[in-house]
């Protein structure tokens, strides 16, 4: 498998993507607004568009599709809410989901981790099976943050990067 591209300006356009996901994410989910249960599908399709701003070689793409596969799988629960229907059931539909899409990608050309797919669905689950005891993890606000703050740090390193090229003569594409 080759290497992710991402280039300093390309870094500095997903971190203003991850900041504006964060801000509807803050503004959108949660108290009087729409319900917490969209959180993981807007955090996956913020990092899908981060992650298409590289293209097929891009670094994000193991986050996009392990929380857009189960972002889609905890929306059909909270707004069909079949009452027949196994909720652990329909979640490992929708990471299972995810590590096919992911599979199908990795053998068109895209750079997509299986371990970064992976450890995005672990996290995702330790995430949800703390959060009947944690009050911050059913926040929308909790992974508004954190996305602002990916999102800042891709900002300011590429920003860094793009003025270090200037003061350094450095303008080759391939650093």
């Amino acid at each position: 498998m080759t290497a992710p591209v991402r280039t300093p300006g390309n870094r500095v356009v997903q971190g203003l993507l991850l900041c504006a996901g964060a801000a509807l994410l803050e503004f959108s989910a949660g108290a009087d607004r729409i319900a917490f249960y969209w959180t993981p599908l807007i955090i996956g399709i913020t990092y899908l568009l981060a992650a298409i701003v590289d293209g097929p070689r891009g670094g994000y793409w193991a986050t996009a599709i392990g929380l857009t596969g189960w972002g889609l799988a905890v929306l059909y629960m909270g707004e069909v809410r079949p009452p027949d229907v196994d909720v652990a059931g329909v979640y490992l539909v929708g990471v299972g989901l995810a590590a096919l899409a992911a599979t199908v990608l990795r053998s068109r050309g895209f750079t997509v981790s299986e371990v970064g797919v992976a450890l995005t669905i672990v996290g995702a689950g330790v995430l949800l099976a703390l959060s009947v005891r944690v009050d911050a993890l059913v926040d929308a606000s909790t992974y508004a943050l954190a996305v602002g703050v990916v999102g800042a740090l891709n900002v300011g390193g590429g920003a860094w990067q793009l003025a270090r090229r200037r003061w350094t003569g450095e303008h080759t594409a391939s650093r």
